[in-house]
Protein backbone atom coordinates (compact mmCIF):
# COMPACT_ATOMS: atom_id res chain seq x y z
CA UNK A 1 0.00 0.00 0.00
CA UNK A 2 1.59 3.24 -1.10
CA UNK A 3 -0.04 7.12 -0.60
CA UNK A 4 1.17 9.36 -2.86
CA UNK A 5 0.73 12.56 -4.57
CA UNK A 6 -1.45 12.24 -7.60
CA UNK A 7 0.41 11.77 -11.22
CA UNK A 8 -0.97 12.41 -14.60
CA UNK A 9 -1.64 8.76 -15.33
CA UNK A 10 -3.65 8.44 -12.33
CA UNK A 11 -6.45 11.28 -13.83
CA UNK A 12 -8.85 9.20 -15.50
CA UNK A 13 -9.63 7.27 -12.95
CA UNK A 14 -9.59 10.26 -9.80
CA UNK A 15 -11.78 11.81 -12.54
CA UNK A 16 -14.31 8.83 -12.36
CA UNK A 17 -14.68 9.13 -8.92
CA UNK A 18 -15.04 13.00 -9.09
CA UNK A 19 -17.73 12.42 -11.02
CA UNK A 20 -19.33 9.58 -8.85
CA UNK A 21 -18.59 12.38 -5.41
CA UNK A 22 -20.59 14.83 -8.25
CA UNK A 23 -23.30 12.84 -8.65
CA UNK A 24 -23.62 12.05 -4.40
CA UNK A 25 -23.29 15.99 -4.16
CA UNK A 26 -25.43 17.57 -6.39
CA UNK A 27 -27.78 14.27 -8.22
CA UNK A 28 -29.69 15.58 -10.64
CA UNK A 29 -27.64 18.74 -11.32
CA UNK A 30 -24.43 16.94 -11.35
CA UNK A 31 -21.34 17.64 -14.01
CA UNK A 32 -20.97 13.84 -15.39
CA UNK A 33 -18.57 15.13 -18.17
CA UNK A 34 -15.90 13.17 -17.80
CA UNK A 35 -13.77 15.97 -19.77
CA UNK A 36 -14.71 18.47 -17.43
CA UNK A 37 -13.24 16.45 -14.24
CA UNK A 38 -9.74 15.29 -16.39
CA UNK A 39 -9.40 18.89 -16.99
CA UNK A 40 -10.13 20.36 -13.80
CA UNK A 41 -7.88 17.68 -12.56
CA UNK A 42 -5.08 18.32 -14.65
CA UNK A 43 -5.36 22.11 -14.34
CA UNK A 44 -5.13 21.70 -10.07
CA UNK A 45 -2.44 18.88 -10.13
CA UNK A 46 -0.25 21.80 -12.53
CA UNK A 47 -1.25 24.11 -9.77
CA UNK A 48 -1.74 22.77 -6.19
CA UNK A 49 -0.58 19.22 -6.14
CA UNK A 50 0.44 18.87 -2.60
CA UNK A 51 -2.87 18.54 -1.06
CA UNK A 52 -3.92 15.69 -4.23
CA UNK A 53 -3.32 12.64 -2.50
CA UNK A 54 -3.61 8.52 -4.18
CA UNK A 55 -3.79 5.39 -2.14
CA UNK A 56 -2.40 2.58 -4.42
CA UNK A 57 -2.16 -0.68 -4.16
CA UNK A 58 -0.64 -3.99 -6.06
CA UNK A 59 -3.02 -4.17 -8.35
CA UNK A 60 -4.66 -0.42 -8.72
CA UNK A 61 -5.71 3.09 -7.31
CA UNK A 62 -7.87 2.39 -3.90
CA UNK A 63 -8.80 5.96 -3.08
CA UNK A 64 -8.64 9.78 -3.38
CA UNK A 65 -8.10 12.73 -1.21
CA UNK A 66 -8.00 16.22 -2.52
CA UNK A 67 -7.02 18.71 0.10
CA UNK A 68 -6.28 22.47 -0.98
CA UNK A 69 -4.70 25.00 0.93
CA UNK A 70 -6.52 28.55 0.97
CA UNK A 71 -6.38 32.30 2.95
CA UNK A 72 -9.73 33.40 4.42
CA UNK A 73 -10.38 36.63 2.76
CA UNK A 74 -11.41 38.42 6.06
CA UNK A 75 -9.31 37.27 8.64
CA UNK A 76 -6.10 36.01 6.33
CA UNK A 77 -5.86 33.29 8.13
CA UNK A 78 -5.00 29.99 6.01
CA UNK A 79 -7.02 27.21 6.60
CA UNK A 80 -7.61 23.75 4.12
CA UNK A 81 -10.43 23.06 2.35
CA UNK A 82 -10.86 19.47 1.69
CA UNK A 83 -12.15 18.97 -1.30
CA UNK A 84 -13.05 15.47 -2.17
CA UNK A 85 -12.79 11.95 -0.51
CA UNK A 86 -13.10 8.64 -1.81
CA UNK A 87 -12.32 4.81 -1.26
CA UNK A 88 -12.92 2.18 -3.75
CA UNK A 89 -15.99 0.52 -2.16
CA UNK A 90 -14.30 -2.86 -1.76
CA UNK A 91 -11.23 -0.82 0.70
CA UNK A 92 -14.21 1.59 2.52
CA UNK A 93 -13.94 0.45 6.46
CA UNK A 94 -10.46 -0.81 5.87
CA UNK A 95 -7.24 0.51 7.84
CA UNK A 96 -5.90 1.75 4.33
CA UNK A 97 -9.27 4.30 4.09
CA UNK A 98 -8.07 5.48 7.50
CA UNK A 99 -4.44 6.14 6.46
CA UNK A 100 -4.80 8.11 3.55
CA UNK A 101 -7.54 10.26 5.90
CA UNK A 102 -4.85 10.54 8.30
CA UNK A 103 -2.47 11.08 5.71
CA UNK A 104 -4.35 14.14 4.69
CA UNK A 105 -4.81 15.52 8.09
CA UNK A 106 -1.14 15.12 9.10
CA UNK A 107 -0.63 17.18 6.27
CA UNK A 108 -3.31 19.98 6.67
CA UNK A 109 -1.55 20.20 10.41
CA UNK A 110 2.07 20.07 8.61
CA UNK A 111 0.80 23.48 6.49
CA UNK A 112 0.40 25.29 9.76
CA UNK A 113 -3.29 25.37 9.23
CA UNK A 114 -5.65 25.32 12.31
CA UNK A 115 -8.73 25.03 10.19
CA UNK A 116 -9.99 22.47 7.99
CA UNK A 117 -13.26 23.11 5.89
CA UNK A 118 -14.80 19.91 4.57
CA UNK A 119 -18.57 20.30 2.83
CA UNK A 120 -21.15 17.62 2.13
CA UNK A 121 -24.12 16.94 1.07
CA UNK A 122 -26.68 16.10 4.22
CA UNK A 123 -27.64 12.97 2.39
CA UNK A 124 -24.36 11.40 2.53
CA UNK A 125 -24.69 9.79 5.62
CA UNK A 126 -21.29 7.98 4.84
CA UNK A 127 -19.06 10.73 4.78
CA UNK A 128 -20.93 12.75 7.77
CA UNK A 129 -20.13 9.64 9.72
CA UNK A 130 -16.32 9.93 8.53
CA UNK A 131 -16.18 13.87 9.21
CA UNK A 132 -17.44 13.01 12.90
CA UNK A 133 -14.63 10.26 13.51
CA UNK A 134 -12.09 12.40 12.83
CA UNK A 135 -13.57 15.52 14.94
CA UNK A 136 -15.15 17.93 12.60
CA UNK A 137 -18.41 19.23 13.83
CA UNK A 138 -21.45 20.73 11.28
CA UNK A 139 -20.90 24.66 11.36
CA UNK A 140 -23.42 25.57 8.36
CA UNK A 141 -26.60 24.03 6.97
CA UNK A 142 -27.66 25.32 3.70
CA UNK A 143 -31.33 25.99 3.04
CA UNK A 144 -32.52 25.72 -0.22
CA UNK A 145 -35.71 26.18 -2.14
CA UNK A 146 -36.71 24.72 -5.72
CA UNK A 147 -39.25 26.08 -7.84
CA UNK A 148 -41.01 23.38 -9.60
CA UNK A 149 -42.63 24.48 -12.62
CA UNK A 150 -46.07 24.12 -11.35
CA UNK A 151 -44.96 26.76 -8.85
CA UNK A 152 -43.87 29.12 -11.37
CA UNK A 153 -46.49 31.07 -11.77
CA UNK A 154 -48.43 30.80 -8.24
CA UNK A 155 -47.79 33.20 -5.36
CA UNK A 156 -46.30 32.38 -2.50
CA UNK A 157 -47.75 33.92 0.71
Amino acid sequence: MTIRLIEMKDVQQVAEWEREIAILSFGDEAITDLAFHMRKLEKAAQYEPAGMLVWETAEYLAGWMWMSKRVNSVTQEAYIHLKSFFIREVYRGTPGGRDLFGTGMQWAINEGCRHILGHVNVHNMPMRALYEKYGFAPTHLTMEFRVSPTEKDEQID
